[in-house]
């Protein structure tokens, strides 16, 4: 029982500290260039570079990147899905991290899906950009904002290659890298709430209370 409340907490304190992606995907003009390479690859072979066990909390487990991110690229239209990496441009190599937050009492993971792109002759990493994960609530809720978080590594390819994105898809890159403030004061109590819940718990689990007899009548 407790190591079940211990693993739900360790997924909402991982909510709280989510790190920004690896790479930003917009260019400025004081950026280092993006390899052409990157941006006018067509044909391209979807690699699945697996996961951690921790995403065995989502439908199909360290599997669901690849299947979701295969689906969506496809979705496009913007690439040729190939079959092996000789006929490719471009490898695209799908992975969910969760690496440990340390610093912390109770185990934290800060879990990614990372999209790298790769030279499918020389396997060089070309491009690398991330999402983050949010995994709070229920399965069905957790499987929906997962496959959310890999639309918005889908959006930032396609901001990196300079297709234009909707205002919705702007917004939900910049949602994804950051969360508001309120939201993390709220997230830090309750996570500072159930602790200490917890712990009294097992306080009055290890040590219940003595029931003290009432006192016998003196017969007369």
């Amino acid at each position: 029982m407790f190591s079940g409340l211990y693993k739900s907490l360790s997924i909402v304190v991982s909510c709280a500290l989510v790190l920004p992606p690896v790479v930003s995907a917009q260019q400025t003009s004081s950026t280092a260039p993006i390899p052409p390479q990157v941006v006018n690859a067509h044909y391209i072979f979807v690699s699945n570079g697996g996961g951690s066990n921790y995403f065995d909390i989502f439908d199909a487990g360290p599997n669901r990147a690849y299947n979701t991110f295969f689906s969506q690229i496809k979705r496009t239209g913007h690439y040729e899905l190939v079959s092996s990496p000789s006929e490719a441009d471009a490898i695209f190599e799908i992975r969910a991290v969760a690496p440990p937050v340390p610093g912390l009492g109770a185990p934290a993971y800060n879990p990614q899906v990372i999209l790298t792109i790769r030279d499918p002759r020389t396997n060089a990493v070309l491009w690398t950009a991330s999402a983050n994960v949010r995994a709070i609530g229920t399965k069905k809720h957790r499987d929906k904002d997962f496959d959310q978080s890999v639309a918005v590594l889908v959006d930032e390819l396609a901001q990196v290659t300079g297709q234009p994105l909707t205002t919705a898809q702007a917004k939900a890159i910049d949602s994804n890298s950051r969360m508001s403030t309120a939201a993390k004061v709220f997230i830090i109590s309750s996570i500072g709430a159930g602790a200490g819940l917890t712990a009294w718990g097992l306080y009055r689990f290890n040590n219940p209370p003595k029931l003290t007899p009432p006192p016998t009548p003196a017969i007369p």
